[in-house]
């Protein structure tokens, strides 16, 4: 996002702030400090505006967050409205309007009823209109809307009536169990898919707006600021929503990439929140946590509580993925993915491999239909059973490595440890690795690069968390960043293959990033999780099963990647020339399996 969109982006966060605690900024006090804006910019905040004011005070409808009123006498209370609803009782109220308990003289039962302030009303037909929109929604898992309607002046909506708690005040007196968590979130999930494909989008998923009635049922409310599809594809405003359960597309200015899938990224924040008690995303201010949500992975919920088992956190952060493609393909795949984790009945032991190694061959085989994740029950293997390799023998016996070799061994990289090679760097050549990432603040993570960090232009990069290939275009040096995001803890495929005409990026055998070719380097050797010597910037955190590189452009288009490397035939296209696993491993030496005598040497920072 650009400097412009990041300041239009925080200048409606303002106007919003203000609206809800019943303010109403305008237009020119809001730029007021802004005289750089251009009459465009201008125009599109106002629009924005104009979205926001129409659909928000519909807003907490049922599940009211500010306090009631403690001064003033209510002028509605006792009186009939529209000739039908007795109001009986304020049961809530914030800077869009007051909530009631009322009674249907016409059906005789008790409703809510949502009366809009006169001084936020620009368009009745408007309000109206966007009610009569929510009250199509026939679910058991979503308030219903009853009526709308006037009373001279006064624009008014009734609802179903819940008695009970939202999400928010339970997490705050008694937050739910694991097994709870999953049932509510689930159950979201059902509600939202139901509403998704009738063609609505929530935008405003978080736990406030979750309610729990006294028989424990799951209600979503506030389903009136929801947004069509339509209206999406259209350019109405995606933005309204609460900054910690926000999109990173949605505060990206991506709104190309706004769909379902948004409100999919709320829930795994909701999840997130009941799984651990707190936020994925806490930064100190707007800004903060509006670049966490975008580019940082939040802390891994095992890591607040380690009782949380593995697939629920597998759920959550797939949910949580940065980019719309990698979260679930529907919020019912979702709810489904939550209903398929082991009962608390059958609690998995930290301590036994082999337990866990079987519950996740099923287990995360359902969790990732259609993910990018899966690479066979081997895979799953390597995660569950990795060992500690060469890197850390200073940690561990030689004894415990040598007898876990049994267990797919990992190479695993420290966040300071690297392989130097032998071999010179070349071009074309396609470089590629099986990695599964540790979450961490490194900003630039290299799976493969140069010996020497001045000399650039063939390497294969995490940047921030994206998958990026380091190239020297005509003229400079730069990074080529994908919009694919790596996640943490999931083995994936990545690869690079830096051509005669182009360069191209690949995610577990997916062609996402193409740009131009890079100039050959020469005089410098391949190393392994780093780029340059003593470069402590540059290194990766986390886990390579294997490694291979190749003369050549192994692959030009989308392909299915090999789940080992092997030596390839003599009438192969493209060979490989380095080939490295965690099992041929003797003490620091890496053996080199292509058969071309290329072995590496793990290397420590400070000590190379």
């Amino acid at each position: 996002m650009d400097q412009s969109d990041d300041l239009l982006s925080n200048l409606l966060m303002q106007w919003e702030a203000a609206w809800e605690n019943g303010t109403d900024i305008s237009l020119p006090k809001l730029c007021e400090k802004n005289p750089e804006l251009s009459e465009d910019q201008i125009s599109l905040l106002s629009h924005k505006i104009q979205c926001l004011r129409k659909m928000s005070w519909m807003s907490t409808m049922g599940g009211m967050e500010s306090p009631l009123p403690t001064t003033g006498e209510d002028q509605l209370l006792t009186k009939i409205l529209a000739n039908r609803y007795r109001i009986d009782a304020l049961i809530g109220a914030g800077g869009f309007g007051r909530v009631y308990k009322a009674f249907d003289t016409e059906l005789h039962r008790f409703v809510a009823v949502k009366v809009a302030r006169a001084e936020r009303i620009k368009s009745p037909d408007d309000l109206l209109h966007e009610a009569r929109r929510a009250a199509k929604l026939q679910h058991n898992g979503i308030v219903s809307v009853y009526d709308v309607g006037r009373d001279g002046e006064k624009v008014f909506i009734v609802s179903e009536l819940i008695e009970g708690k939202n999400l928010a005040e339970t997490i705050a007196s008694n937050r739910p169990n694991q097994e709870q968590s999953i049932r509510i979130v689930a159950d979201v999930a059902d509600a939202l898919h139901y509403a998704h494909e009738q063609g609505f989008i929530h935008f405003d998923i978080k736990p406030s707006n979750v309610l729990i009635d006294k028989n424990g049922t799951t209600l979503i409310t506030d389903f009136g600021i929801a947004t069509s599809a339509d209206q999406v594809s259209q350019g109405h405003s995606v933005t309204h929503g609460t900054l910690p359960y926000m999109a990173p597309e949605q505060l990206a200015g991506e709104y190309q990439l706004v769909d379902a899938r948004t409100d999919i990224h709320a829930l795994g924040v909701v999840l997130y929140e009941l799984l651990t008690g707190q936020l994925p995303y806490q930064g100190r201010s707007t800004a903060s946590i509006r670049e966490e949500i975008i580019f940082r992975q939040p802390t891994l919920p095992t890591t607040i509580d380690s009782l949380i088992p593995m697939e629920i956190e597998a759920v959550c952060l797939r949910a949580l993925s940065k980019h719309p493609k990698d979260r679930f393909v529907d919020a019912g795949s979702m709810a489904t993915a939550l209903r398929n984790v082991p009962p608390p009945s059958m609690p998995i032991s930290k301590n036994d491999n082999n337990k866990k190694t079987d519950v996740n061959n099923i287990s995360r085989r359902q969790l990732f239909l259609g993910g990018a994740l899966i690479a066979g029950s081997s895979g799953v293997a390597g995660v569950l059973g990795s060992v500690f390799g060469p890197t850390f023998l200073n940690s561990t016996s030689e004894g415990q490595v040598k007898k876990s070799l049994t267990k797919e061994p990992l190479l695993v990289f420290d966040g300071t440890s690297r392989i130097l090679t032998q071999l010179e760097r070349f071009a074309p050549v396609t470089l590629e690795a099986w990695i599964r990432l540790q979450y961490s603040e490194l900003q630039g993570q290299f799976v493969i690069g140069s010996d020497i960090v001045t000399k650039y232009g063939i390497g294969l990069a995490i940047s921030g968390v994206l998958l990026s290939a380091e190239v020297i275009p005509n003229e400079g040096s730069g990074i080529q960043l994908s919009d694919q995001v790596v996640q943490p803890l999931q083995w994936t495929h990545v690869a690079a293959v830096f051509g005669v005409n182009d360069t191209k990026l690949f995610f577990n055998g997916r062609l996402v990033k193409t740009a131009q070719a890079t100039q050959r380097m020469s005089g410098t050797r391949f190393v392994i999780g780093n780029v340059g010597e003593n470069n402590p910037i540059g290194y990766f955190l986390g886990e390579m099963r294997s490694i291979r590189i190749s003369k050549g452009e192994r692959f030009r288009t989308d392909f299915i990647p090999d789940q080992t490397f092997v030596k390839d035939t003599k009438d192969a296209l493209s060979k490989a020339v380095l080939i490295y696993d965690g099992i041929n491993v003797d003490g620091k030496k890496v053996i080199d399996m292509s058969g071309n005598g290329n072995n590496g040497v793990w290397e420590k920072l400070g000590e190379s």
